[in-house]
């Protein structure tokens, strides 16, 4: 499947509302709830944090006075740049699975504590 296709109505879902609302989006054009599939997250978090040790291998001998630091933020910045730019092209887009549906459940006669009984065996 290409990136970024409805699986319902097969519109493309611009790339800004994937990056943002990967866990849960609707639609724009059939208004489908979708989400993005695992594989594809798998994808771009993988890839994000190999620039991220990339990067962070590639600065750690830093001797300027923010050395101790710099590495670890630049490493942060590229994994907060490359996981949302992968994810823009790969992005395989899934129907979101319907949200539990939870009902209470009856009391049964008089074997249930009340609020005022006490969890001890006495009284």
């Amino acid at each position: 499947m290409a990136a970024r296709l409805c699986p319902h109505c097969g519109n493309r879902v611009p790339a800004t509302r994937v990056m943002a609302l990967s866990d849960g989006m609707e639609c724009p054009h059939c208004q489908t709830r979708l989400e993005v599939a695992t594989g594809s997250r798998l994808i771009a978090t993988t890839l994000g944090l190999v620039a991220a040790w990339f990067v962070w291998r590639v600065t750690r001998d830093s001797t300027n006075i923010l050395g101790f630091a710099l590495p670890v933020l630049l490493s942060f910045l590229a994994f907060g740049i490359v996981s949302p730019l992968v994810l823009i092209f790969t992005a395989s887009l899934r129907l979101e699975p319907a949200a539990p549906v939870f009902e209470p459940v009856a009391a049964h006669g008089g074997h249930g504590q009340s609020v005022h009984d006490h969890a001890g065996g006495h009284h």
